[in-house]
């Protein structure tokens, strides 16, 4: 005789999610948003990462971002400038995506990022200095440039001043601006652009100016602006070394139109002030002479050895306020360093505010102390903290901590071999050097244009 079975009956299990991770392995996380650029795969369920900021930031996103911006950290040789190689190529495949990198680091004497403009077909952009104006590429971006505006102007000048002499009085930053003024028409009168030699001549040679109900005299105008006189004269000068840098117009056939503008930063001296003088002026002109209001055009501006910025008040001030606007202007920022501790021992509010816009943080191995330091700062799981310092398995080249939003994962980056080509930089030291194989035509059809 067969006796009827009854389906039994569990009481419902109650347990912490701690204690589920344990109880229920084999259960993955839950999946992402499935729109945007396949950046590798989720080393714990093997499924595909996909990531683009701008569809995050989109309120049908899964899980909504409240910026674009990002910091990648990490040691080198674990794969940060692969990575962002890498994102870029694919992003471009998009057409309302454009690019502007600040390449700080290189070798054989160009950027890291040379091999990729070449294979686009864009000739990277490079800033005039030490005897380099007559090389190709080779640019000078005028501070006082006509497509920014006459306030941000001043703001640059005064940053600049600082950067070269120091913090600025009141009377010095009065000065200043009637020096600017003086310059701007003096300029208008010619028919030309002004520029910072014709700020330096109004400081050195000014006329009385009105201050509320008083006159200010020439001659105390004069002991005012001598700050920033000197200042300006380490910048005009021919003898000095910062000569040709900005005393003069923009050059001409800079293509801002083009998708992607490589800025090769690598014959500027990383210590020093050239380095911190061009991000100051690079930033405003890139707001208001890349940047095009209406347009439904997705810019990204990445910014290698960020530190530059965020380590110099004055910078990280203007550029703290161009990435709080980012929503606005369809802007996501990448700040890229080796070390949080970088930053140490600089009082800098802006670069802390700068660093607390990023919404996504990409963290390769770094050495223990820095993975506490980075783990503390940013509130990673005690997993997430144990992985960065684990260079040789779990962090090992290639892979990364991903914590984007409230969403933490391991994301093994996956490249091609097209793209492993093009983003090897390590053929100095290993054994098979053939250098750069170089695309017989454009990778991705862009409208490209160079400074010439």
């Amino acid at each position: 005789m067969i006796r009827p079975q009854t389906q039994s009956r569990r009481r419902p299990l109650r347990t912490t999610t701690v204690q589920a991770c344990g109880l229920y392995p084999a259960v993955g996380a839950p999946g992402g948003e499935t729109r945007g650029v396949i950046i590798g795969r989720e080393a714990y369920s093997g499924k595909a990462y996909i990531y683009d900021p701008f569809i995050l930031y989109d309120p049908s996103a899964r899980e909504r971002l409240p910026s674009g911006h990002a910091l990648i950290l990490g040691k080198s040789g674990y794969g940060k400038s692969s990575l962002e190689k890498c994102y870029v190529l694919r992003q471009l495949r998009f057409k309302d995506r454009a690019f502007a990198v600040l390449d700080a680091q290189g070798e054989d004497g160009v950027g890291e990022w040379d091999s990729i403009a070449r294979s686009l077909g864009v000739v990277p952009i490079r800033p005039v200095y030490g005897g380099t104006a007559g090389e190709e590429g080779a640019v000078r971006i005028n501070p006082l440039d006509p497509r920014i505006p006459f306030e941000h102007q001043f703001k640059i000048l005064a940053s600049m001043i600082e950067i070269v002499g120091g913090e600025i009085t009141a009377g010095t930053r009065f000065a200043l601006s009637v020096a600017h003024e003086a310059a701007r028409r003096t300029a208008a009168e010619q028919g030309r652009v002004t520029v910072l030699g014709d700020v330096l001549n109004a400081l050195t040679a000014p006329r009385p100016a009105d201050l509320g109900q008083r006159t200010v005299p020439a001659a105390e105008l004069s002991d005012w602006g001598e700050p920033a006189a000197l200042a300006l004269d380490e910048l005009c000068s021919a003898s000095r070394d910062l000569a040709g840098m900005f005393n003069g117009p923009t050059t001409s056939g800079i293509d801002l139109d083009s998708r992607l503008i490589v800025f090769d930063l690598t014959r500027l001296p990383r210590e020093g002030l050239a380095m911190p003088l061009l991000m100051t002026v690079i930033g405003p002109w890139l707001r208001f002479g890349w940047i095009k209001t209406g347009d439904s055009v997705k810019r990204t501006l990445i910014v290698e050895e960020a530190w530059h910025i965020l380590s110099h008040r004055p910078v990280a001030r203007l550029f703290e306020e161009f990435v709080r606007y980012g929503r606005r202007l369809g802007l996501s920022f990448w700040a890229v360093l080796h070390h949080l501790g970088d930053l140490e021992g600089h009082e800098a509010p802006e670069a802390e505010a700068i660093l607390k816009l990023t919404a996504t943080r990409v963290l390769y191995h770094m050495d223990k102390a820095e993975a506490d330091l980075t783990a503390e700062y940013l509130q990673l799981p005690l997993w997430a903290r144990a992985a960065i310092a684990d260079g040789a398995r779990t962090c090992a080249p290639g892979n990364a901590v991903w914590q984007v939003g409230g969403r933490i994962s391991l994301v093994q980056h996956i490249r091609s071999a097209v793209e492993i080509e093009l983003t090897n930089t390590n053929r100095r030291m290993t054994e098979k050097s053939d250098g750069p194989v170089a695309a017989p035509t454009p990778l991705i059809p862009l409208h490209t244009g160079a400074a010439t």
